[in-house]
């Protein structure tokens, strides 16, 4: 089993008084901190035009990361591929990679917020042809010398992007998908997934069941592809500590997002409004929240039944101090992943 932590976002919160110089401070000295617990990768996150000053630079933090570590990889778990020139993320991640020696990874998404397409003068409507056309063209910059390429959204004329990354053959690329078509898009494509938190197990099972189904009708073995799934995750010696501060700092954090526009569905059914009380069974079937026990019966549950290998863990948010975050950081190296 391989852990990633994440997803690391510096948003500012009502509750603490953490700026954001604090905020990227505390973010770096807790990666150290993972890399130091057998963390396997660190995963950044992003959104734009946000009051709580969410990460709009997930790459440049990136490079802060990569800089303060030797080890550990660094990724994207989402960047916004079609609010970006691809070319420009091309170049920017293959120095990322020379700098860490060949340890960043890319998470792309085609993004959900109105308000992020509208601020980057990008019809909404594009967002499925921007994001094809944008791999294949981080595909071509990586892997090819001079190159010409003509879509429906880019045209670019005699480039050669250099430097070239330093993984052989590429960089590695994941989807972050939750609706259907997404999850197909990707099948079809044939890159891994990224699969949400908010996901219950039935949840994940009809996931992969699209993806494996559109895999197979393109020619694509998906038994080769690794995918990543992501879990809100708490770990506390109590197991009713961790139950009562990560359902809360969880479910605050998800009451956020809804107000952004995420989809949620709880025991079958979408929730209406933030004061739904719904919310209340958020956890059920979703989260690593508990003791270290409880967190390796979970872990082992996620890898039978779903058959994953790599579990990002994401330990970080917006209502939780530094020293909970790092304690729990801690925790987990010592109890889960050295089992593993």
């Amino acid at each position: 089993m391989r852990f990633g932590i994440g997803l690391f976002s510096m948003q500012t919160h009502p509750k603490l008084k953490y700026s954001h110089e604090d905020l990227y401070r505390n973010t770096i000295e807790q990666v150290e901190i993972a890399e130091q617990s057998g963390f396997d990768s660190a995963w950044l996150s992003e959104h734009h035009f946000l009051e709580d000053g969410y990460c709009p630079s997930p790459l440049v933090m990136a490079s802060a990361l990569l800089a303060r570590t030797t080890s550990i990889k660094v990724g994207t778990s989402i960047l916004i591929l079609p609010l970006h020139d691809p070319v420009r993320i091309a170049e920017d991640c293959a120095v990322l990679d020379n700098i860490s020696g060949g340890r960043f990874h890319l998470g792309v998404a085609i993004g959900y917020r109105k308000e992020e397409f509208d601020g980057m003068n990008v019809p909404m409507k594009h967002r499925p042809s921007r994001i094809e056309e944008g791999i294949e063209i981080l595909k071509k910059c990586w892997a090819e010398e001079e190159f010409t390429y003509k879509g429906r959204r880019y045209e670019y004329n005699n480039i050669n992007v250099t430097p070239k990354p330093v993984q052989k053959p590429t960089i590695p690329i994941y989807i972050g998908a939750f609706e259907e078509p997404a999850i197909r898009r990707a099948g079809r494509l044939g890159y891994p997934l990224m699969i949400g938190p908010g996901r219950t197990m039935p949840m994940i099972k009809d996931t992969l069941g699209f993806y494996n189904d559109e895999a197979k009708k393109h020619g694509v073995d998906h038994s080769k592809i690794k995918h990543i799934l992501l879990r809100e995750t708490y770990v506390n010696v109590s197991s009713k500590k961790a139950s009562e501060l990560g359902d809360r700092l969880v479910i605050s954090m998800y009451k956020f997002y809804f107000t952004l526009g995420i989809k949620m569905i709880i025991r079958g059914k979408q929730v209406s409004d933030i004061n739904d009380p719904l919310f209340q069974y958020l956890a059920e079937d979703r989260f690593i929240i508990g003791d270290p026990d409880y967190c390796n019966d979970e872990i082992t549950r996620y890898r039978e039944e779903a058959g994953t290998d790599c579990i990002l863990t994401r330990m970080v948010f917006p209502e939780a101090t530094d020293e909970i975050i790092k304690e729990s950081i801690k925790l987990f190296g010592k109890e889960v992943i050295s089992k593993y």
